[in-house]
């Protein structure tokens, strides 16, 4: 007897009522089953199966097929399938909001989120404040706008914006319909905002709060705290990275206790209906096949949401009648490469002259984070070019209002590579200009808010073509100033050069000679108390006095030395036991000398993706196996196994699931390395040449279990090898002969762009997070390289630095890229790379009392961290900021000590 045909999951739509005809045409046709349909129509029972089972559009053949088994009309079925099948209309508005947040008016095709907005719903009406937490692309905006807001009876949603005192008295007089001049006057004092909102009865929703600490200067971030703290009813969205910085601020940490929602990823029937619903609202379908694999990609990433809505919008667009395919989304890019690909097609339609100008407006709406990611920002309309902003706005790419315009979304500086590019070729430039574009927008002919000295330097360095008018005409005042000032100065120096050397001839000479052999007594008694301090920090015993000293001598000479002795005191009275405060955390000494461990003492853990190009052992959760690569999602792992290097899906790290097997060689080490997705992936494997024996290798996950495979050729085996975070170069490193190459990847081709023959092999080691650099190391030759790769077919040496001969240093960037830390023995030194060619080493920890075994990074406050056995060491670079962190306490050394130990010496003040 026939098994029974799975029912259909809706006949409303047009796929859907394709495969219902299809079914009552087989049942005309008495119902035969479909492995005697298979016999007539010479496809196979499943295809014919699948025809009819409403999951996709079949083929106009198979149709026709299945259509003659039945004895149905052929021509009427073949015109049907032509009219689902047709292209679609391009002008069809897709029913997918793509980068942009969802809005209120959006709210009937907001789906996924109920539970969450119920939620959100719930607390507000308990809580005075309520703060809204989660990662960029979270979705927190749509929540606020599309879930929250229909939810309210009256409701006020804004932005801070660089001025929140002008930003709320605008948004106020247009709900209210009172004059915002009169309201900003009123605005000045903070509790006015919570009478306006109480007397209107508003809701203040606050979207995007991180804006106060990115644009806003300290006085309006401090106005808008206290206004919005004495509220009656507040709701703010804040990106999960600035989480920190609201706890700078006690009375926002008071009021958000216990009223905090945290945004993550959408399960798995949240994402299927978010996908389905909308598409079903206008009489589309969705294939099953699209359903699952999008799904599949991006399951358990809570930044995905706006990168899936940019994917189905471009699926959209390459429908097949009303039906969203697989085909069409695999056309799309998918949700990793269709922000990509619309970006660099909108970019390609531009003249040359129009690109440099599009270049220019996108670094505008980039605001550069300082220890968190970058993020997008307003800028206004008038000064950027109307032509190309319509056309990035026609692409959606940029937002605009009557006034500002802003990036859609920041995923897009995450997905598009060409703009992380600019972002690192003028960070220091794109800060400096920055600054200049505030200072012109708060200068009103006052001439004390000029620019003078080292900022007036850098502003004049700036491209002139990038400036605005008002840009202009502040630096141009500037300028001017400056000029006035230094002939003012000349003046007044030269009348005191004549009467300084008429007064000074007789006494100079005696007074130099007295003065430098002062300060060279000072500087070695200076150091000697350094030394003392260092000995004594290591002792067991209170740390107040070795700080005390450590301080008192710095101040006396602040050298190298002394700079130096202070750091290494702040980090031993800082160092902590492993088997002490430290209990129940676990620290593993990991490839190339990192550190995984969760500092429950310090309130911040470290997730796997600290561990990528490392490896921890199989204790953590229950990976079977040691992770040798983790992705920065900490989604996926590659993982060595008693089977060997297997590619995992880690979402659930307590029930692991192999993707791939990775056909490496057993020689892992320095021989295997992956983008930050680890989709991409570099590696050493066995080959059957019986002299060298050793290969590379590039394979790319594409959703199944076989990598597809891009070959890397070389007559010399490989050393090491080192891929970039974007998986677009690798580095490598050959025996016999020392080369070093840069490959780069196109495609399902690899191409080396670069060879080095240079003394000494250099084995690639780091790269930076942005990919602009990569530490290459020579331990014969006792030399570490930072390589700028900005352009992989001619790299620059940005820094030339030595250390031991034959020695393993142990090297990490800092998470901007622009520090280097190296440590070799018992001694840790930090490199800055500001200045190409002339690395300035800007702290040295020395005279450790066990070996370093590890080294690694956090984000400020805590800085680089080394590990010793049984020790943690946090190590602060920053002199000034721990001279003023150590004289909270009170640091001043009593006069007998002092006296001790910086004999002959004036006392000068510590704190």
């Amino acid at each position: 007897m026939p098994r029974t045909e799975r029912p259909l999951d809706s006949e409303d739509t047009e796929l859907g009522r394709f495969a219902a005809d299809l079914r009552k045409l087989r049942d005309k046709a008495g119902k035969p089953s479909y492995r005697a349909l298979a016999s007539r129509a010479h496809y196979s029972a499943a295809t014919l199966s699948d025809a009819a089972g409403g999951k996709k559009l079949p083929s106009l053949a198979v149709t026709l097929a299945y259509v003659k088994a039945c004895d149905g009309d052929e021509q009427e079925w073949e015109q049907r399938w032509r009219s689902i099948a047709a292209p679609p209309d391009p002008t069809g508005e897709a029913p997918y909001v793509g980068l942009k947040a969802f809005q209120k008016e959006d709210a009937d095709r907001f789906f996924g989120r109920e539970k969450l907005t119920a939620k959100l719903v719930d607390l507000v009406g308990k809580r005075r404040l309520v703060g809204v937490f989660g990662a960029s692309g979270s979705g927190k905006s749509s929540l606020l706008r599309a879930g929250l807001l229909p939810k309210l009876d009256r409701a006020l949603i804004f932005t801070p914006g660089v001025h929140p005192l002008d930003e709320c008295a605008v948004r106020i007089a247009q709900a209210t319909g009172q004059s915002a001049v009169a309201l900003r006057a009123e605005l000045a004092d903070p509790a006015a905002l919570g009478l306006l909102a109480q007397q209107h009865d508003l809701v203040l929703v606050v979207d995007q709060f991180e804006e106060i600490f990115t644009l806003c200067g300290a006085e309006q971030r401090d106005w808008f705290v206290r206004a919005l703290v004495g509220a009656p009813h507040v709701v703010i969205g804040v990106r999960a990275d600035f989480y920190g910085h609201i706890g700078r601020h006690p009375e926002l940490v008071e009021a958000l206790e216990g009223s905090q929602l945290l945004v993550g990823p959408m399960t798995t029937d949240e994402l299927r209906r978010a996908i389905i619903e909308p598409a079903q609202r206008v009489g589309a379908t969705v294939e099953s096949a699209l359903v699952t694999r999008l799904v599949a990609d991006v399951a358990g990433q809570a930044a995905a949401l706006p990168l899936v809505q940019h994917a189905l919008v471009e699926t959209w667009h390459r429908r097949r009648g009303m039906t969203l395919t697989l085909a069409g989304y695999e056309e799309a890019g998918g949700v990793e490469h269709a922000i990509a690909r619309t970006a660099e097609a909108v970019y390609s339609e531009l003249t040359e002259d129009q690109q440099h100008t599009a270049r220019r407006i996108f670094l505008r709406l980039i605001a550069l984070g300082e220890g968190t990611e970058d993020t997008k920002r307003r800028a206004a309309r008038e000064d950027l070019d109307a032509e190309v902003l319509e056309h990035l706005a026609a692409a959606r790419l940029v937002t605009l209002t009557e006034q500002h315009a802003e990036l859609t979304h920041e995923a897009l500086i995450r997905s598009w590579p060409r703009l992380r590019d600019w972002i690192a070729e003028d960070r220091n430039a794109l800060r400096v200009h920055h600054q200049l574009t505030e200072a012109a927008a708060e200068w009103d002919g006052d001439r004390d808010l000029l620019y003078k000295g080292v900022r007036l330097a850098q502003a004049s360095e700036l491209d002139p073509g990038s400036l605005t008018e008002p840009e202009r005409a502040f630096l141009t005042a500037s300028q001017a100033d400056g000029r006035r000032r230094a002939r003012r100065t000349r003046v007044v120096v030269a009348v005191l050069s004549v009467l300084v050397l008429l007064l000074a001839g007789t006494v100079v000479f005696a007074i130099d000679r007295s003065s430098e052999a002062s300060r060279q007594r000072d500087v070695a008694v200076a150091g000697s108390a350094a030394d003392v301090a260092r000995r004594m920090a290591l002792l067991p015993t209170d740390s107040g006095e070795a700080i005390r000293l450590a301080l008192a001598a710095y101040k006396v000479a602040p050298t190298e030395a002394t700079r130096d002795a202070l750091l290494t005191v702040d980090a031993t009275t800082r160092r902590e036991r492993l088997n002490s405060t430290w209990a129940g955390s676990r620290f593993t000494k990991l490839d190339g000398g990192s550190l995984f461990g969760t500092f429950q003492e310090l309130s911040f853990v470290t997730s796997l993706h600290n561990l990528r190009s490392h490896g921890i052992d199989s204790s953590h959760g229950t990976i079977v196996g040691r992770p040798l690569v983790v992705s920065d999602d900490d989604r996926r792992a590659i993982v060595a196994t008693e089977r060997g290097a297997e590619l995992q899906d880690i979402t659930n790290p307590s029930s692991p699931r192999t993707l791939a097997r990775v056909p490496a060689s057993s020689y892992f080490g320095n021989g295997l390395s992956a983008n930050s997705t680890v989709d991409t992936i570099a590696g050493v494997v066995t080959t059957d040449r019986p002299i060298d024996g050793y290969g590379a290798k590039i394979w790319r996950y594409v959703g199944t279990s076989e990598l597809r495979e891009i070959a890397v050729p070389g007559d010399k085996p490989p050393l090491s090898l080192r891929m970039s975070p974007d998986g677009r170069i690798v580095v490598v490193s050959r025996i016999n002969g020392g080369s070093t190459e840069i490959w780069r990847i196109d495609g399902d081709a690899a191409h080396r762009v670069y060879e080095s023959t240079a003394p000494g092999t250099f084995e690639p080691r780091r790269f930076s997070a942005d990919g602009r650099f990569v530490l290459v190391a020579s331990l014969s030759l006792g030399q570490v390289q930072v390589w700028d790769v900005t352009d992989p077919a001619n790299p620059v040496v940005q820094a030339d630095i030595p250390t031991q001969p034959n020695a393993e240093p142990m090297i990490e960037f800092s998470p901007d890229g622009r520090q280097v830390l190296l440590g070799t023995d018992r001694a840790v030194h930090v490199w800055d790379l500001a200045q190409r060619g002339r690395p300035v080493r800007i702290a040295g920890f020395e005279n450790f009392p066990d070996n370093i075994t590890a080294v690694d990074h956090w984000s400020p406050p805590y800085g680089f961290v080394a590990l010793t056995e049984g020790n943690i060491w946090l190590l602060r670079t920053d002199v000034n900021e721990v001279v003023r962190n150590l004289c909270l306490g009170g640091a001043e050394l009593p006069d007998q000590d002092w006296a001790r130990y910086l004999p002959e010496v004036e006392r000068v003040p510590v704190c």
